[in-house]
């Protein structure tokens, strides 16, 4: 396979994003569960478009031509949603989770990178391989922030390694852990529990 295309295992993170969807709408729902429910819309939207963008990636063939163009468009696509996402991450977050803009930021950052590079990599005179791998691995690592930011929506600890920094937080409300359980009513026994968090 062509090394420009993209290893269908860097899209493939949405696992844990789409765990967030099962959420089910809650009667009577208090400010700070409605401003997760926004959030989680949001966090919808993105994992939908990311599905759409691995798809449209993995049915390219290799041996046209004109796939170059076509990935290069799919891959401004991505650039501007994860921008939009970091934006929305930034305005929508809820305390506690705090470190999803940082990495929400962090993705489109590296995502930006990626598609500048791959620009130069197939629009330069000839090919530059250099280009392109430093594009696959600028596009590895904003994958890897919204791997961990699905995470984080899922309540699971992220690795601790030299691109994140794991800490406790005391969180409340654990409304995501109420959602997914089914539990629409208050529990007393959700209060103090730790979360994990990066940076």
């Amino acid at each position: 396979m062509n090394k420009w295309i993209i290893n269908r295992k860097g899209l493939l993170v949405t696992a844990a994003l789409t765990g967030v969807l099962s959420l089910s709408g809650c009667g009577n729902q208090s400010d700070k569960e409605q401003e997760l429910a926004v959030f989680y819309s949001s966090v919808a939207d993105f994992k939908d478009y990311i599905l759409e963008a691995d798809a449209r990636i993995n049915n390219l063939d290799v041996r046209q031509r004109e796939s170059v163009s076509e990935l290069l468009e799919i891959l401004d696509g991505m650039e501007a949603e994860f921008a939009e996402f970091a934006r929305l991450a930034e305005d929508q977050a809820p305390d506690q989770f705090e470190s999803v803009p940082g990495l929400a930021l962090n993705a489109s950052e590296q995502m930006a990178q990626a598609v500048a590079c791959y620009h130069t990599a197939f629009e330069s005179e000839v090919f530059e391989e250099n280009y392109a791998d430093a594009a696959y691995k600028h596009y590895m690592y904003s994958m890897e922030s919204i791997q961990y930011i699905g995470m984080l929506l899922l309540g699971e600890k992220i690795p601790e390694g030299d691109n994140v920094t794991v800490y406790e937080i005391t969180n409340d409300e654990h409304l995501l852990d109420k959602w997914l359980s089914g539990d629409k009513e208050d529990d007393a026994d959700d209060i103090n529990e730790n979360e994990t968090v990066s940076e």
